[in-house]
């Protein structure tokens, strides 16, 4: 059922034969449903007839086992209706599992391979090649996006550590009266940290609708993909008023902690 195959020579005689007599396949769960079965367990010990050899040959496919779905593509891609069959022809692949170095493991195996099949040439890819090859545009995309955010960080925190400070001496005087009336040191620091922290609340609200709005977009590109809830916002929103206060609170500590004395003459 792939539509990734490989055409190989064919072998009239042996297609005949397995032709007549039929040919046991492991299907997957999907497969299972699109051929009408419903459940796996109803599936397994079921014969139907298809075209599993050559063109225009149809044989008994009898189905012995039932596997759970498997992807094989990008994520983008929805999963196939697949069946598994033993074949004595055509190409043919070796997945081997490791638990050991690759590298050694890589050299392990083409030699062996040079021994037994030395007049074929070898060639191996690891799964975690085959499957960054599938995701290879999004991680340009996420590095790109990555670089472009941290530098609108930087740029808005510099903007933002000027601004403090410009407030912050403009504001001595009135500091300084708030001090001789009573106001304490972490007053005066929540004034200020909050000034400016209401700026950053709403451009998170100005933000979060049209960062859900591209995201949603994104998302249904891929046929199997998480459920955008409010959590990376609200944890994106804390981000950046952390940020804010962190770049402001030095500032504010600074004035507040001042003597009024030299507020009040300040002008």
């Amino acid at each position: 059922m792939d539509d990734q195959t490989v055409p190989y020579p064919s072998d009239p005689a042996f297609e005949k034969a397995l032709a007549a007599r039929g040919i046991n396949v492991v299907i997957n769960e999907l497969a299972a449903k699109k051929l009408g079965f419903g459940s796996a367990q109803n599936a397994v010990g079921k014969l139907f007839r298809g075209d599993v050899i050559s063109d225009g040959i149809n044989t008994d496919i009898h189905v012995i086992g039932v596997v759970g779905d498997s992807q094989f593509r990008s994520v983008r891609d929805p999963v196939q209706p697949l069946w598994y069959a033993k074949v004595n022809t055509g190409p043919g692949w070796m997945i081997i599992r490791y638990h050991r170095d690759p590298a050694t493991v890589r050299a392990a195996v083409e030699q062996k391979w040079k021994q037994l099949a030395p007049d074929v040439p070898f060639g191996a890819k690891f799964s975690e090649e085959a499957v960054g090859g599938l995701y290879k545009a999004e991680d340009s995309r996420a590095k790109i996006f990555a670089s472009f955010s941290l530098l609108a960080v930087l740029i808005g925190c510099l903007g933002l550590f000027g601004l403090a400070s410009f407030t912050a001496e403009r504001r001595t005087k009135e500091i300084g009266i708030r001090k001789v009336l009573g106001a304490r040191t972490r007053d005066i620091v929540r004034l200020l940290v909050w000034q400016f922290s209401r700026p950053v609340l709403v451009a998170n609200l100005i933000a979060w609708p049209v960062a859900w709005w591209v995201m949603r977009d994104w998302l249904n590109g891929f046929d199997q993909r998480i459920t955008l809830g409010p959590t990376p916002f609200l944890i994106a929103g804390a981000i950046a008023l952390g940020i804010a206060i962190a770049t402001v609170v030095g500032h504010a500590i600074r004035v507040a902690r001042a003597n009024p004395i030299y507020a009040l003459r300040y002008e």
